[in-house]
C-alpha cells in the first residue's frame, strides 16, 4: 500500500498576518479549548446517542464552526453559546486559543507523519458581514471568504474532505445571508499495522442482540491498556504516536448502554488520564474493519443544550454587522465519514452554520471488540478529541 504523507491545509489565501501578541495567550489557553471540546463532545454524544445504532461526529469540527459563529454573537446570545459550547474564554481570547490549538494539531500531525486537513470558510450567500468580523475569521481561523451558492458550498466541502463528504447542505433559505463552514479530513497509518492475512470472518453482537458477520482484524503487540470497572480501554496509536484511536470496550457484551448512562466529561478525562499512565504491555487485539457515514441536524440538540436565542429573532449577532434581531442561525448541519482497516483510519467531517435574516481475561491479555464500543480519534498531547463515535453494527 502507498505510504501516506503528512500535510495540513491551512487556508490562508487572503494573506492576513497574525497579531504578534497572540502567542502568549495561545500557549496558556489552547489546552482549555481542548478541555471544553471534551465537554462538548460528551454532551453531543449523549444527545445524538439517544437513538440506538452507530454514531460518529467531529467535536472539533462542530466546535470550530460554532466558535466562528460565536465571534459575532453579543449579549445573551453570546452567553448562551459560551455555556452550551463549554467555551472557557471570552471571544478575543478564545479566537487566539483556537488558532493556537490548530497550529498544535498541525505540529502533531507532522511529527506523526499523518495526514490532517483542517479548513474553514465564510460563504456570502445573499448578504454581507462587517469588515471587523471578516477580519477576525481570516486572522484567527484562516477562513476563506467568498461569495457563492449551494453548489459552491458543497464543492468546497467535497474538495476539503477528499471527496468523502460529497455535500453538506441540501438547500439554502431564501433569506440566507452567509454560511460558516468547517471541514476536517484525517488519514492515519497505524503505528503497527494489522496483517491482512490474519483478518477473519467473525460474529459481532449488536446492542439489540443481533449477531452479524464482520471482518475481525487481529494483531498481537505492545499497547497501553486500562482495565477497570468492567471496562477495557485501549490506545491504538498511529505512526509517531502523537495521535491515537482510543477504544472503550465494556467487558459485558451488552454493557455499553450502562456505561453511556453514567457518561460524563469528567469520567472520560479520568479514564484517559489513567490510560496515559499505563505502561505498554503485550495485548492480542481483535478489532473490526468498518466504514460509517453519518448526517445530523444539530439545531435541536444545541437548543436543548442551552443555545436558545441563536435560532430566532431574539438572536443578537450584531458583531457580524447586523442589528439585533435581524440575523439568526437558520440551520446547522454536520456530516461525518470514517473507515477503519488494516492500514489505518480515514475520517472526515464537515459542519455548516447558515445565518439567515428576517423572513473476561485469559492468560494472554485479549482485547476483543466483537460487541458495541465507544471510540475516539485523539491528539495525545493536547487531549483534543477530533472524532468521537459508537460502533453498534459494523455490518
Amino acid at each position: 500500500m502507498n505510504r501516506l504523507y503528512a500535510v495540513l491545509i491551512m487556508v490562508a489565501v487572503l494573506g492576513i498576518s497574525f497579531p504578534a501578541q497572540a502567542g502568549a495567550v495561545v500557549a496558556a489557553s489552547h489546552k482549555g479549548v481542548a478541555q471544553g471540546n471534551t465537554d462538548l463532545a460528551v454532551d453531543l454524544y449523549r444527545e445524538l446517542g439517544r437513538q440506538q445504532g452507530n454514531l460518529f461526529f467531529s467535536p472539533l469540527g462542530i466546535s470550530s464552526a460554532l466558535a466562528m459563529t460565536y465571534a459575532g454573537a453579543r449579549e445573551d446570545t453570546a452567553a448562551q453559546m459560551k455555556g452550551a459550547l463549554h467555551f472557557q474564554l471570552e471571544q478575543p481570547g478564545l479566537n487566539s486559543a483556537f488558532r493556537g490549538l490548530t497550529l498544535k494539531l498541525d505540529e502533531s500531525a507532522k511529527k506523526s507523519d499523518q495526514r490532517l486537513n483542517i479548513a474553514n470558510a465564510l460563504v456570502l450567500t445573499g448578504g454581507r458581514v462587517s469588515d471587523n468580523y471578516l477580519k477576525t475569521l481570516r486572522t484567527y481561523y484562516n477562513a476563506e471568504a467568498f461569495g457563492g451558492d449551494l453548489g459552491a458550498i458543497n464543492a468546497w466541502v467535497k474538495r476539503k474532505t477528499e471527496g468523502k463528504i460529497p455535500s453538506i447542505l441540501d438547500q439554502l433559505s431564501a433569506n440566507s445571508v452567509c454560511v460558516i463552514l468547517n471541514a476536517i479530513y484525517f488519514k492515519g497509518v497505524w503505528d503497527a499495522q494489522f496483517d491482512t492475512l490474519k483478518t477473519r470472518d467473525d460474529i459481532f453482537t449488536t446492542s439489540s442482540g443481533a449477531r452479524v458477520k464482520t471482518r475481525l482484524m487481529n494483531r498481537k503487540d505492545n499497547y497501553r491498556l486500562l482495565e477497570q470497572d468492567g471496562l477495557q480501554v485501549i490506545s491504538l496509536p498511529y505512526k509517531g504516536k502523537s495521535l491515537s484511536m482510543v477504544v472503550i470496550l465494556p467487558v459485558e457484551v451488552q454493557g455499553l448502554r450502562g456505561f453511556e448512562t453514567g457518561l460524563s466529561a469528567a469520567g472520560v478525562r479520568e479514564l484517559l488520564a489513567k490510560l496515559d499512565k499505563q505502561p505498554e504491555r503485550m495485548v492480542s487485539v481483535y478489532f473490526p474493519k468498518f466504514k460509517m457515514e453519518t448526517k445530523y441536524d444539530l439545531a435541536g440538540p444545541l437548543q436543548k443544550m442551552g443555545m436558545k436565542n441563536a435560532f430566532g429573532p431574539d438572536a443578537d449577532f450584531s458583531g457580524m454587522g447586523w442589528h439585533k434581531g435581524d440575523l439568526w442561525i437558520g440551520q446547522i448541519k454536520h456530516r461525518a465519514f470514517v473507515e477503519v482497516n488494516e492500514e489505518g483510519t480515514e475520517a472526515a467531517a464537515a459542519t455548516a452554520v447558515e445565518m439567515v435574516t428576517k423572513s473476561a481475561v485469559p492468560r494472554d491479555t485479549v482485547f476483543r471488540a466483537d460487541h458495541p464500543f465507544l471510540f475516539m480519534i485523539r491528539d495525545n498531547e493536547t487531549g483534543t478529541i477530533l472524532f468521537l463515535g459508537r460502533m453498534d453494527n459494523p455490518a
